[in-house]
């Protein structure tokens, strides 16, 4: 049904249709009752925020075993996404210490506000001075067989742009800096950087950038803040692989099973930031997979009215998010083997990882999709001449990278699967069928 021309009935129909629809009886319960943090005001608030995170992180609730908690899952976290982003570091020894299962956690610190003094960089020009950092974490740990020190650095940003601190040319701090005064700017993922870095200069320092994103971390190349050697996370990657599986442990206390469940639904509440007057926006932070299905339930059961409604809104730039929304087109998620949660993106580099490891060249695995979903597009690329469909796109990022054995693996983000005639649909059909014992992909 085309949405810019609907009849006065088609939209009554529509309409009635709208008030048959369990699913919204199904998150008007969901979203009914205010959570704690929405009654006190704090939905997002960052720093508390921050403290909530440093007390889940630094609970022995959850860290019985810090070998199994959520402090070893974030490292592990880390070196996954520092791998896909360009100029963050992860400590190499700490990195073969993971893939070498030679990793140990003997002991952690978590500290919220953790105030810092920052002197001069190479002791000379203006001082960044006083700063708290969001969430500051101590680990001794052990690696290789030798004990080390770990610090990991995390700036949490919500509502809020990175803070700097302005100085004209006599060193001296400008309460109100414009470009004819400023002679020299410090950015607080630089100055925290430089901090851990003179003060635990023989330990693992580990910097990470926190914020909520519109977009897959898939599409993010390098850290959104100055200092690129951050590894950027989003809140949505903390729910899905830490703060969830713990909520579902069988072993933690009911007071600590009731703060994490009603976090959670927090974070899923459309809710305006907090923290920049001028700038104020609404975020979803991230989303609980019971909370999409029945978003995607929804929207599947009411998806031409929606289209209707927005079309009616006529705001340019929200039809034109919304006409970017292939029809019938959610975001799936699927198992491999019956097993995990995965997204399109991770099926499919899961698949160049499996073909790999039959000696299959990049260029192989190319052709074989091709002769899942036909067609002479470039899905996968290893080579810098041959860029992948719609790689040279300017609007947005189009394609993903993975990294194998040093090797740069391009991939397409050109994917639809909303009915068995879209590449996608072809690709894990074919798939599933070729490799009935080793991957079987099915959607959720």
């Amino acid at each position: 049904m085309a949405n810019e021309k609907l009849s006065e009935n088609e939209i009554k129909d529509l309409l009635i249709n709208f008030n048959l629809d369990e699913s919204i009886n199904d998150l008007k319960r969901y979203y009914a009752t205010p959570t704690t943090w929405e009654i006190i005001k704090q939905s997002r608030r960052e720093t508390s925020h921050s403290q909530f995170l440093a007390w889940f992180l630094g609970n022995k609730d959850f860290n019985a075993n810090p070998n199994t908690g959520p402090i070893k899952k974030l490292i592990v976290l880390l070196l996954k996404w520092s791998n896909r982003q360009n100029k963050s570091f992860f400590d190499k020894q700490l990195a073969e210490s993971i893939y070498s299962q030679d990793f140990h956690i003997k002991s952690y610190d978590v500290e919220a506000e953790h105030p810092v003094i920052i002197g001069p960089v190479n002791g000379s020009g203006p001082a960044y001075g006083n700063g708290d950092i969001d969430i500051f974490i101590t680990a001794d740990i052990k690696i290789n067989n030798q004990e080390r020190i770990l610090h990991i650095v995390i700036e949490n940003k919500i509502g809020s742009p990175e803070t700097t601190k302005c100085f004209d040319k006599n060193g001296k701090l400008l309460k109100r800096p414009n470009k004819n005064n400023t002679e020299t700017t410090l950015y607080q993922t630089e100055a925290y950087h430089q901090y851990c870095i003179d003060q635990f200069k023989d330990d693992i320092n580990l910097f990470v950038y926190l914020k909520p994103t519109d977009c897959s971390l898939d599409d993010i190349h390098e850290a959104e803040c100055m200092d690129k050697k951050y590894i950027q996370i989003n809140y949505q990657e903390l729910l899905d692989n830490i703060i969830q599986p713990v909520c579902e442990q069988k072993d933690i206390s009911g007071e600590s099973a009731y703060r994490l469940k009603d976090y959670i639904k927090t974070l899923g509440k459309p809710s305006e930031s907090e923290e920049n007057n001028k700038n104020k926006k609404i975020t979803i932070m991230a989303m609980e997979q019971k909370e999409r299905d029945l978003l995607l339930k929804f929207f599947e059961n009411n998806e031409d009215l929606i289209r209707a409604a927005i079309n009616a809104l006529e705001n340019e730039d929200l039809s034109k998010s919304m006409s970017e929304v292939p029809k019938g087109h959610p975001r799936r998620r699927y198992t491999i083997n019956r097993e995990g949660n995965y997204s399109m993106y991770d099926v499919l580099e899961k698949f160049i990882k499996y073909k790999l490891e039959s000696v299959m060249s990049v260029q192989d695995i190319n052709t074989e999709i091709l002769s899942y979903v036909g067609g002479k597009k470039v899905y996968v690329s290893d080579d810098p001449q041959k860029k992948v469909y719609r790689e040279d796109a300017k609007d947005k990022v189009r394609y993903g990278t993975l990294e194998v054995d040093k090797k740069t693996i391009r991939y397409t983000k050109e994917w639809g699967d909303g009915d068995d005639k879209q590449n996608f649909a072809k690709f894990r059909t074919g798939v599933s069928a070729k490799y009935k014992e080793d991957f079987v992909i099915e959607l959720l």
